[in-house]
């Protein structure tokens, strides 16, 4: 079953969490909050890991990024980020070696490699 949220389409299958951003300018704080509240709703207390497709996002507040790096990874086993180029995966490493998230985290510019990553996790 195919969620179309606010800011992004969610789906699980095959023991992986799908979240895929809309098409966004800048996440806010009140978007974060809407964003996590919607994939928990989803999750229903269960935990998966999680593929997310930041290829919509061009920025995010700093307000909005510390929220879904702490409140976020609820419910997360593992996080494979997919973004669109170079450029956005060395702003993405610093996010994530800045947010220091309790879960493994890897960044990628190729859907496939990400999903292979997230093999590991599926209970």
């Amino acid at each position: 079953m195919m969620v179309d949220g606010t800011y992004a389409k969610m789906w699980i299958s095959h023991g992986i969490f799908y979240f895929v951003y809309k098409e966004i300018y800048e996440i806010d704080g009140s978007m974060a909050k809407t964003i996590v509240s919607e994939r928990l709703q989803l999750q229903n207390e269960n935990s998966y890991p999680i593929f997310c497709d930041l290829r919509g996002v061009t920025t995010a507040q700093k307000q909005a990024r510390d929220y879904l790096a702490i409140e976020g990874g609820n419910l997360t086993k593992a996080l494979a980020l997919l973004v669109e180029d170079e450029l956005a995966m060395k702003v993405a490493r610093l996010y994530v070696k800045a947010s220091e998230p309790p879960y493994p985290t890897r960044i990628f510019t190729d859907r496939d490699k990400a999903l292979s990553f997230l093999q590991d996790y599926i209970k």
